[in-house]
């Protein structure tokens, strides 16, 4: 049931009533003189959130954090060195180089595990 605003016109008393809507015309009693009819003042009424997965306030919010989180993540990728279209760059512990071929080679020098490098070089030469 919404609530209704009303002031007195004898003792300018400032009233609210919790009223079905059916009943919003009928005339109400001051509750301080019981002067009747009071006047019905327009107000403001009450803010309302619509909650839930329907909503286009819920869908905006989400949209605008999905293109925020794929920024994020786009730059992520850019510092890892990895090149547009997705490919992963040819380095080692962020030296960029030419070929996986390089790659492995710099790795063996480094004392790395070099079986990821050379299934790259490998495809590479296909």
């Amino acid at each position: 049931m919404p609530t209704y605003e009303y002031r007195c016109d004898a003792c300018e008393e400032h009233f609210e009533k919790l009223l079905p809507i059916a009943r919003y015309r009928e005339p109400q009693d001051c509750p301080a003189c019981g002067h009747t009819p009071a006047t019905k003042l327009v107000s403001g009424g009450s803010g309302f959130i619509l909650r839930g997965d329907g909503w286009a306030g819920k869908n905006n919010r989400v949209r605008g954090q999905m293109r925020a989180k794929n920024r994020r993540l786009d730059a992520a990728q850019a510092e890892r060195g990895q090149d547009a279209g997705g490919k992963l760059a040819p380095n080692v512990e962020g030296e960029r180089v030419g070929s996986w071929s390089e790659a492995t080679k710099l790795a063996r020098s480094k004392g790395k595990d070099t079986s990821g490098y050379e299934a790259r070089a490998r495809k590479e030469k296909k």
